[in-house]
């Protein structure tokens, strides 16, 4: 059965996001720096990563990261749910909300959510296009968007992106998660864009400190709890059945 995050952590994360959210958006042109590279190494800040090769040129980038205190394929099984539709976001659903998203973020492994393949597309926003998966390696990495999330043209001079979840295993009992990020320089240096790149990193910084923190959070409990192994395999056992 599907489990979802409960009224209390749904509020008193709501309130956090609420809180810091204004709070990066302000002090955003000091912490920038530090922000970009969060919770990261200099070596995983100085790696070419294989999703940066999805956007040609110059880069922006940036590395945020999380130890786990699983295994890799354990943090996969939460990873490759991602989506809204799937999943959710593991962030701030309160926040998701106000700008109408209508995620819900679910608390188990789904069995019905662990295909994921080239080509597939995850949504961010029901009105919005989809960001497509480049390439994945299961437990290792999924690296979405590059040219197919639209490539610069005349008519349409928005900057090729991608973005990317790697699983990195420290032994065998632990992992680090890493998010990276890689954008091309505006095209269009008009005001409002060079705005509206300004707002979106912060923004991006908020809703991905929280995913991280989210996925450790259920990826380490998932350690201690013997049921949630039994309600995966029970699922998988009736997915089975029903192919």
């Amino acid at each position: 059965m599907t489990k979802h995050r409960s009224r209390l952590r749904f509020v008193l994360e709501g309130l956090e996001g609420l809180v810091v959210l204004p709070a990066f958006l302000l002090t955003w042109p000091v912490s920038k720096r530090w922000l970009d590279n969060w919770g990261s190494l200099p070596a995983e800040r100085a790696r070419i990563w294989p999703g940066d090769r999805l956007v040609a040129g110059q880069q922006k980038t940036y590395v945020r990261a999380i130890v786990i205190a699983a295994p890799a394929a354990r943090v996969w099984r939460w990873v490759v749910q991602f989506g809204l539709g799937r999943a959710g976001f593991y962030s701030y659903e309160l926040l998701e909300r106000l700008v109408g998203i209508p995620v819900t973020n679910v608390e188990n492994i789904e069995a019905r959510l662990q295909s994921l393949t080239v080509a597939d597309e995850i949504l961010l926003h029901p009105k919005a296009p989809g960001i497509p998966v480049r390439e994945i390696e299961e437990p290792r990495r999924i690296c979405f968007g590059g040219e197919a999330a639209g490539a610069s043209t005349a008519a349409s001079p928005d900057p090729t992106r991608s973005w990317s979840i790697y699983i990195e295993p420290t032994d065998e009992a632990s992992c680090r998660l890493v998010l990276r990020g890689c954008l091309e320089p505006l095209r269009d240096r008009s005001l409002a864009k060079r705005f509206g790149r300004a707002l979106e990193s912060p923004i991006d910084f908020v809703m991905e400190q929280r995913m991280l923190r989210t996925i450790k959070r259920l990826a380490e409990r998932e350690r201690s709890s013997p049921m949630q192994n039994e309600d995966v395999n029970k699922n998988q056992d009736e997915s089975h059945r029903a192919t």
